[in-house]
């Protein structure tokens, strides 16, 4: 298998790209490490002569921790010419809250209501919208609940909403606002790969906690993925044109929601609780497409 190069590229190693890079070895894979933070591009000799970068024919597999690096390295090395996962397109959107939910619509597929306000006013009225009482606010970007804030009443809104005007980050002057649906104390995580959900996880809340990120202590068990979810979740990512993702899904009442649909996902809860391979799944993928 040496004639196939594999580029991984990340700024932090943590244990799922560690997991990578260990399947890849096991298997005798010829690949490359790069830490984007080395990475210097001339844009002149770019330009000039984009396909002398030395990894031609090679798959780019992109999983820096940071969402920018990611959009760029994508960009930069799909315009040399290289296969690039997840694509660079399907990373503005994934890494995009409301772009991601705006694909999923227009595909049919379940999710909450959702508003995406400019100002203050129009968030407020997005508020009563949604009919008062339990609202989700959420950043239209970022990752393990991360200012992610529920309000409950008006007054509870209008702090938010003062907090945020103290912002420096003008995302944060966008105000997205989301029906909280009603549900069991979890959430589902489901990783697809290459059109197939391979492996999930419920994702239980602590106690004092609404959000169910293992990131901020939530507790995971498997689940068994059902020919329903298990069509749902491969056709986000195909709305997406993502390779592979984690999937985040709801239980309402009105039967599964997307919640949302990450492009770099991290795999190695799923992978403890579950008991599969998804590195090794990963690495199928890669090496199938430098084949193609």
């Amino acid at each position: 298998m040496s004639n196939i190069a594999i580029v991984v590229v990340y700024d932090y190693l943590r244990l799922d790209e560690k997991l990578i890079l260990e399947e890849l070895k096991s298997r005798s894979v010829n690949y490359v490490t790069i830490n984007a933070e080395n990475l210097l591009f001339d844009v002149e000799a770019f330009v000039g002569n984009g396909t002398s970068i030395p990894f031609d024919g090679s798959v780019v597999l992109v999983r820096s921790v940071s969402h920018t690096r990611n959009t760029f390295v994508a960009y930069l090395f799909e315009e040399c010419g290289l296969q690039v996962i997840n694509p660079y397109k399907s990373l503005v959107v994934g890494n995009n809250k409301f772009f991601t939910l705006i694909r999923l619509a227009k595909a049919g597929l379940p999710i909450p209501k959702t508003y995406l306000a400019f100002c203050e006013a129009k968030a407020r009225e997005a508020y009563k919208l949604l009919g008062g009482g339990r609202v989700v606010v959420k950043p239209v970007s970022g990752s393990w609940g991360r200012m992610v804030s529920l309000v409950s009443t008006e007054s509870e809104l209008e702090l938010l909403l003062r907090h945020r005007a103290k912002m420096e980050n003008p995302v944060m002057k966008l105000h997205m606002l989301q029906e909280y649906v009603e549900k069991p104390q979890r959430d589902i995580r489901i990783i697809v790969v290459d059109g197939e959900a391979v492996a999930g996880i419920y994702r239980y809340a602590p106690s004092c906690e609404w959000r169910t990120n293992t990131a901020r202590g939530g507790v995971a068990k498997p689940v068994k993925i059902d020919e329903e979810l298990r069509e749902l979740c491969v056709k986000a990512c195909e709305v997406l044109d993502a390779h592979y993702a984690g999937v985040d899904v709801v239980e309402s009442k009105e039967g599964y929601k997307i919640l949302e649909v990450n492009v770099v996902p991290e795999f190695k809860n799923v992978a403890r609780v579950t008991g599969v391979n998804i590195a090794g799944k990963i690495v199928d993928m890669l090496v199938r497409m430098c084949r193609r």
